[in-house]
């Protein structure tokens, strides 16, 4: 049985069709998964910031990549490694008094791959109504073992 050019011409036009509509809903729910991840970073860094102004200064440091490989930029130089960052903030802020009220506004954030975050924000530490440090801080965030963690951090 033959088939008609019609036919043919109709078919076509389905599979072109259903391409058309399948590469739509792919790109709409990666446009999706981009939204979401840029809300989570967005709200995990309010976290790190909410334990900060409690003056739980572990907690804060949970939004930062466990490892050695851990990057703290500033213009004192870097610092590398998880513990070490965290031993460098006890020294400089040995108790709830001396870390101040922390605040950001937000500059620049954008998905650069499937599972990681660039931040760019303008942030400020004042303490007792006078500012005590501030400057620009821009964060690499990456999803790791299923949470959102900062894996590189220049402030200055």
């Amino acid at each position: 049985m033959a088939v008609s050019i019609r036919s043919r011409v109709l078919y076509l036009l389905a599979g072109i069709l259903l391409l058309a509509a399948t590469a739509f809903t792919f790109r709409n729910n990666e446009q999706v998964l981009m939204n979401d991840a840029i809300t989570e970073v967005k709200q995990a860094l309010d976290g790190q910031v909410a334990a900060w102004n409690k003056g739980e200064l572990e907690k804060a440091m949970d939004f930062y990549w466990e490892s050695p490989d851990m990057l703290w930029i500033s213009r004192n130089g870097t610092e590398k490694g998880w513990k070490e960052v965290l031993e460098m903030f006890q020294t400089d802020f040995t108790d709830r008094s001396k870390m101040g009220e922390y605040t950001y506004e937000p500059l620049h954030i954008e998905q650069v791959g499937p599972e990681a975050v660039y931040y760019v924000y303008r942030w400020k530490i004042d303490l007792q109504g006078k500012k005590l440090m501030g400057g620009v801080s821009s964060q690499l965030w990456k999803k790791v073992d299923g949470r959102w963690v900062i894996t590189s951090e220049h402030a200055s």
